[in-house]
């Protein structure tokens, strides 16, 4: 389906990085999302119902042996609670993490490895923050932000939320905004830059000379934060 943010220029440049890397995906990276999906089908088997966006390496496809898996979780917390997905309220969360952690990586794949979630967002909340959208829903945001640049798993669990987003174009443009923000943050952040590095590290290993063009595009990227500063300062002076 469509990235709700698809028209945004950070988003379209975003993409087109990630793009390019994953033409030369690793063997590791299709491993791990072949492990997710194993995951999500065993998942249900014991009435769990979860969908997976993958951040960092095998979102952009070079994961290695010893890379983590970053991800974010989707899921619908038990007796119809609607708030957000925490421990403490959600006690699907912590279930599904022991069940990925404990049992299944450890049964089902040759060589374990580190998984972390990054963020859970809660079906049943975002289902009415959709039914009711208000562009200051942070839930509805971080939901079409990730499926704006991540790369899902198990999606038919997240399409029914995704087509409802797409029929509201108002919200998505009202919460357009917001990316601004994000992107400043997420490019001045040093795991960020630090993960950029390695991935063009990583290509250069075994032989790929990434293309100058995509190399500029990469550090307006980068110096996005940066940039927004420069020109916030030269206002204010």
């Amino acid at each position: 389906m469509r990235p709700p943010f698809a028209d945004h220029a950070l988003i379209k440049q975003f993409n087109e990085i990630k793009r390019y890397f994953r033409t030369y995906e690793t063997g590791v990276s299709r491993d791990r999302m072949r492990d997710f999906r194993r995951f999500a089908r065993m998942l249900l088997h014991a009435g769990y119902d979860v969908a997976f966006d993958f951040v960092g390496s095998v979102n952009f496809g070079v994961a290695e042996s010893a890379s983590d898996v970053d991800f974010v979780l989707y899921i619908r917390c038990e007796n119809g609670y609607t708030g957000d997905c925490d421990p403490k309220n959600c006690h699907t969360l912590p279930q599904i993490e022991n069940l990925i952690l404990k049992t299944l990586m450890t049964e089902y794949v040759k060589e374990p490895y580190n998984t972390q979630v990054i963020d859970c967002i809660n079906l049943g909340q975002l289902e009415i923050e959709l039914q009711k959208p208000v562009p200051e829903s942070s839930v509805a945001f971080r939901f079409a932000f990730y499926r704006s640049i991540c790369r899902g798993v198990n999606l038919r669990v997240l399409r029914p939320f995704h087509r409802a987003l797409l029929q509201n174009q108002a919200l998505i443009e009202a919460m357009q905004p917001e990316l601004d923000n994000v992107f400043q943050g997420l490019t001045r952040s040093l795991p960020h830059q630090l993960s950029f590095e390695k991935y063009r590290v990583r290509l250069g290993s075994s032989g790929v000379h990434i293309p100058v063009s995509l190399m500029e595009k990469i550090q307006n990227h980068l110096h996005y934060g940066d940039q927004q500063r420069t020109e916030e300062t030269d206002c204010d002076g």
